[in-house]
């Protein structure tokens, strides 16, 4: 009997470490930072929330030579203009995905926030000729960028509920003449080095990673689904009880209140950045927000985001990161009228942008996988896409897609 349990403890041992050398060779500067990793049995089972509650300190990837860390409404017009051009050139550009912001795509993300945003830039200096004055004019080059917004994360444990503030993770992004020279990594740990400095309130982080996932255990893991919506025909309308209603600055109060309410009956987490702020981004047209309602009742509400990303040539993505079903779960006419509810809101949607919306995407998260799996039975998804949220100085539990709302 001992025989067999000393054999057992060897082959986890042996496990373990193969992992962390596995973890270590492929992604050596993850395993020194604050994160859930997967070899580590405490964490599975005392998960502990805070990992490093004192502030970082410097160390080997930390660089203060290179990057500088600004507050995002301190940064000049000049300065993100040159951060919009940078992104366009070298953020998700490949043959299949074309990214292309314009200044008022990404400013609205940074406004409206109880706590102050942020933004690194990693640059080298560049000589570069004044044709006016035929003089040589030194210039830093931007050869790096992230920035950080503050979201709120609720997460709901019955009597133990437990809500704090952490940073969401956005933009980074290395020049592609500079790749593989270890230049994200430094633009990782100097941010947050400077950010928890600078904001020692916000103690926590959230990334978010597509298709190539890191070493962690993920908040959540979930596909990404994306359709081409060339075949797709306008929806019948919904019964003459049921409407549609388009969120706005001015009614957004109803569906704030609708999510307070229903949110915490349906999902586990919520993460969601602050109402200023997501109304700054129904108002700049950067995220839709519809609502399906009966006798002036919310339902169901749907929220999709203008991404800027281009599938083809004048064929852009239009996402549905969200969703909320307020229907029993176990009634089947209720789940048919949410389907068509996202159906006939996101048709509004595509067709408010001049009909540049032409592919759909949506995050197997919340409740869009109810819409996915009824999308799948006639269109079949021309891309699946692994896609995790993993947080950085915080340890939890994983959660199931459809428990985790995210709103930001």
């Amino acid at each position: 009997m001992y025989e067999y349990i000393s054999y057992i403890f060897i082959i986890i041992v042996i496990i373990l470490f193969i992992c962390y050398s596995y973890i270590k060779l492929k992604y050596g500067f993850w395993l020194i930072q604050p994160v859930f990793h997967l070899y580590d049995i405490r964490y599975l089972i005392f998960p502990p929330g805070i990992i490093e509650h004192e502030l970082p300190q410097k160390n080997k990837y930390t660089n203060f030579k290179d990057i500088e860390t600004f507050y995002y409404e301190k940064t000049s017009d000049h300065q993100l203009q040159r951060f919009v051009h940078f992104i366009n050139f070298n953020y998700l550009q490949n043959k299949d995905n074309v990214f292309m912001p314009s200044l008022e795509n990404v400013s609205p993300y940074f406004k409206g926030h109880n706590d102050k945003p942020f933004i690194s830039f990693y640059t080298q200096p560049e000589l570069i000729m004044d044709v006016k004055t035929n003089t040589t004019l030194e210039e830093r080059r931007i050869i790096g960028t992230i920035t950080s917004r503050p979201i709120h994360v609720s997460i709901n444990k019955g009597e133990k509920d437990s809500s704090f503030d952490a940073y969401y993770v956005d933009y980074l992004c290395v020049d592609k003449l500079y790749r593989k020279q270890g230049i994200a990594p430094q633009m990782i740990q100097t941010h947050h080095y400077n950010q928890r400095h600078l904001n020692k309130k916000i103690v926590v982080s959230l990334f978010k990673r597509e298709d190539e996932l890191t070493g962690i255990v993920p908040l959540c893991l979930y596909s990404t689904y994306g359709f081409s919506m060339k075949n797709w025909n306008k929806p019948y309308d919904l019964p003459a009880m049921y409407t549609i209603l388009e969120i706005n600055a001015h009614n957004f109060h109803f569906l704030y209140d609708f999510i307070r309410t229903t949110s915490k009956a349906h999902f586990k987490i919520v993460i969601n950045s602050e109402v200023a702020n997501i109304i700054e981004l129904i108002k700049t047209k950067n995220i839709y927000s519809y609502v399906l309602m009966k006798d002036d009742v919310i339902l169901c509400a749907y929220f999709y985001r203008k991404t800027c990303v281009f599938y083809e040539k004048n064929v852009e993505i239009l996402s549905c990161f969200a969703s909320i079903n307020n229907f029993d779960k176990n009634d089947k006419e209720g789940e048919r009228l949410f389907i068509q509810g996202f159906k006939i809101s996101f048709w509004k949607t595509a067709q408010s942008n001049e009909n540049q919306f032409k592919f759909a995407v949506l995050e197997g998260i919340s409740h869009n996988q109810i819409i996915i799996d009824n999308l799948s039975l006639k269109t079949k998804p021309q891309i699946v896409s692994p896609t995790a949220y993993f947080f950085y100085n915080f340890a939890y539990h994983s959660f199931k897609p459809k428990d985790v709302l995210i709103i930001n």
